[in-house]
């Protein structure tokens, strides 16, 4: 009987994506992530007979009870003190895959870096640059990220039992913009890879088509919807937006102030252990901006500026698609805007948020650095996907933070992208 088929769409990267193990610079085994097991793997840990791991799956496995429980998180591996993973070897290997194979892994480190949705009830798959080898793969393209659809065997890989979903067929869209979830997203992601326009600028083009769905639906008018993206598309792609956008005016202050707040709310909300890596990256961006406790905003103001044009914008002007790629990901792999469910809204000030927070740090790292690199982006966006990106409370919090302040307008946003 021959092997049964699946198609899956990914981005092309994922193709060429393999693990390198112990030649890895981070470890996914180290730190202080939360190590989920699946319900099917508890039971098989529960019941094992290997006279090595049986005790200690015993001793550092905790099952969650009632409410706390799910299929896909009914226990967590209890982590050494300082974080990290029990089972992680000496030579940077996991004892439990040495010991019964890599199918007797939970979902979370089988299936790491990768993440799975479901949309339209067809699989797609793409990854998190908290992994090192990821980051290298898809920021690195300087055509931007492509997508395919690949065909391969049930068995070639293996694929979470419950994966998040949409399904912008179901009677709850009947009336709602999630309704043309494939015209909106494909339209979306054509204006983040637009290289007319600067990247910042892209951004707030996002902004104001949001707007324009928002607008639609509390009109009542989603059907008009489809009509609007082709009306919207034109004057994008004959330049109509530009000479507004060009008008748009640097307010570096109000920008790095913003953008500062933010940061600081995450430091403040951090788990010291296991963050190393993004620690090192916060100590250079303070130390390149010359930021101390005591130093006036307008001096780190006059550093932030001075970086811009000695380091940023000249490697920005090569390189933009480095951050252009990253923010493409994100919206794919987080099926913006209407996935992890937030609102359309939502998903713009969380993209928002990354691209200002990336921007302050890679600008006070290129002057400690004395001068802007791939490494050091690199470095940065695994080391900020690791402990800023996963942290999904963390990025709700800052949401709800710009909504207290009155910061969530696409005005204000406006001044956080702009380049």
């Amino acid at each position: 009987m021959p092997a049964k088929k699946r198609n899956i769409l990914q981005p092309a990267y994922m193709s060429r994506f393999v693990c390198i193990g112990g030649a890895c610079e981070d470890n996914c085994c180290e730190g202080s992530w939360n190590i989920f097991v699946d319900k099917k793997t508890y039971l098989k840990y529960r019941n094992s007979k290997d006279a090595e791991l049986k005790p200690a799956f015993d001793k550092v496995i905790k099952r969650f009870k009632g409410k706390d429980a799910s299929d896909q998180q009914y226990a967590i591996f209890r982590l050494k003190v300082g974080g990290g993973c029990v089972f992680l070897t000496g030579d940077k290997f996991c004892h439990v895959q040495n010991r019964i194979g890599y199918e007797n892994l939970c979902d979370v480190c089988a299936l790491y870096p990768r993440v799975y949705n479901m949309v339209d009830k067809k699989l797609e798959r793409s990854a998190t640059m908290s992994c090192p080898e990821v980051v290298r793969m898809a920021l690195t393209n300087r055509d931007g990220i492509v997508f395919e659809t690949i065909e391969e065997s049930q068995s070639a890989s293996r694929i979470p039992a419950r994966v998040p979903s949409l399904d912008s067929s179901h009677t709850k869209f009947a009336a709602k913009p999630a309704k043309f979830f494939w015209d909106i997203r494909l339209y979306c992601l054509s204006i983040l890879q637009n290289r007319l326009y600067p990247l910042g600028q892209r951004l707030i083009i996002l902004g104001i088509l949001y707007q324009k769905i928002d607008e639609l639906d509390k009109a009542a008018r989603v059907e008009d919807i489809p009509a609007m993206l082709e009306t919207f598309s034109a004057e994008i792609e004959n330049g109509g937006l530009k000479p507004s956008l060009d008008l748009v005016e640097n307010n570096f202050q109000i920008q790095m102030r913003l953008t500062k707040e933010l940061t600081d709310e995450r430091l403040k909300r951090m788990k010291l252990t296991g963050s190393g890596g993004y620690m090192e990256c916060v100590k250079e961006t303070l130390a390149g901006l010359e930021c101390f406790v005591d130093t006036p905003i307008d001096d780190i103001l006059k550093k932030f500026i001075e970086n811009r044009e000695n380091y940023v914008s000249p490697y920005m002007k090569e390189k933009d698609y480095v951050l252009e790629n990253f923010l493409v990901n994100e919206f794919f792999m987080r099926m913006m805007p209407f996935g992890s469910g937030e609102t359309c809204w939502d998903s713009y000030l969380h993209l928002c948020v990354l691209y200002s927070m990336v921007k302050l740090h890679i600008n006070g790292m290129a002057a400690y650095n004395k001068g802007l690199t791939d490494d050091v982006v690199f470095r940065l966006i695994q080391a900020f996907s690791k402990v800023v990106i996963h942290n999904r409370q963390f990025m709700v919090s800052m949401i709800n933070l710009l909504k207290d302040s009155g910061y969530d307008t696409l005005a204000w946003m406006a001044i956080m992208v702009h380049d």
